[in-house]
């Protein structure tokens, strides 16, 4: 049985021959039809999040993109994301694609297939149950994937499969399965289209959320952008001063620059906090404001 992204649509027969006009609104609503599908799966997506903060929370756990074609390639844009973004830790940052890295800029031959290439991959990575693996796959079926998350899930990492089938291997699978139920996509098989959009959203919503929990947002705030140039310390340094009372951003910029501009340990030192206890209770990953109001 075909998966749902692979059924050619008998309405969309005409779609070459309709104006551009026409052709980019088919286009624009398969993109909204999308976003409506990972909207109709928040509590699953929910309790996913709530089950990778607590492997994450106060450990080494990494989190793991695994995938093949265009599937990974959305991993892959969501995952080096969060180093920038959240000051998530390189280090706790894993990518196991089809066909090696190289395939992420060309095809790569039968990769999605090579079954013993994902054993191999997730073997390498030595998982324990601190490890979070995300499998990424519209048809729901793609061997390679699969099977990663099969081993993955042997090995006691705690296993998330996206997928826009609901009869695919790679939900059943999951621990976790999120079903984004697109359909039959505007040109039959293009997965980078709605499927795509709908695992950019879902990965996107996911990770963020996941960020939070795990302490690096303060309100709608970043507390955790590498402070890299002038226009991001500035940032910092408003933040500080708008949250802690009696705190100007001339003293918000020296403090954080004493901190090698951490900004949750300024929020903290701040608040008046001690600076090694302050350093020491981030480590528990705790949400912030949580902490905050704890000391």
């Amino acid at each position: 049985m075909l998966p749902p992204t692979e059924i050619v649509d008998p309405a969309g027969r005409e779609f070459d021959r309709l104006p551009v006009a026409l052709q980019l609104e088919r286009l624009l609503a398969s993109q909204a039809h999308a976003i409506e599908a990972v909207r109709k799966i928040t509590d699953q997506l929910a309790a996913a999040v709530e089950a990778a903060t607590y492997r994450l929370r106060a450990s080494d756990g990494r989190l793991v993109y695994a995938g093949a074609g265009c599937s990974i390639r959305i991993g892959v844009q969501d995952g080096v994301e969060l180093v920038p973004t959240f000051g998530w830790p390189l280090n706790r940052l894993t990518y196991l694609i089809a066909g090696g890295a190289k395939a992420l800029v060309e095809s790569v031959e039968g990769a999605e297939d090579d079954v013993e290439d994902a054993v191999v991959q997730v073997e390498q990575q030595r998982l324990t149950a601190s490890d979070v693996v995300i499998g990424i796959a519209a048809s729901g079926n793609t061997p390679f994937t699969c099977q990663v998350l099969a081993t993955a899930k042997e090995q006691g990492a705690l296993t998330i499969g996206v997928s826009s089938n609901p009869a695919g291997r790679l939900v059943a699978i999951a621990e976790h399965g999120l079903v984004t139920e697109t359909g039959a996509e505007v040109l039959a098989g293009s997965t980078r289209l709605g499927a795509g959009t709908a695992q950019k959203a879902l990965l996107n919503a996911f990770s963020t959320a996941l960020m939070t929990q795990l302490g690096r947002v303060l309100g709608n705030e970043m507390l955790c952008v590498q402070a890299t140039n002038a226009k991001l310390k500035d940032r910092q340094a408003r933040i500080l001063a708008g949250q802690i009372d009696g705190f100007d951003e001339s003293r918000a910029y020296q403090l954080l620059r004493e901190l090698n501009w951490d900004l949750r340990a300024g929020l903290l030192v701040a608040s008046g906090w001690d600076r090694q206890d302050a350093q020491e209770a981030l480590t528990d990953e705790r949400p912030f404001r949580e902490l905050l109001r704890s000391g």
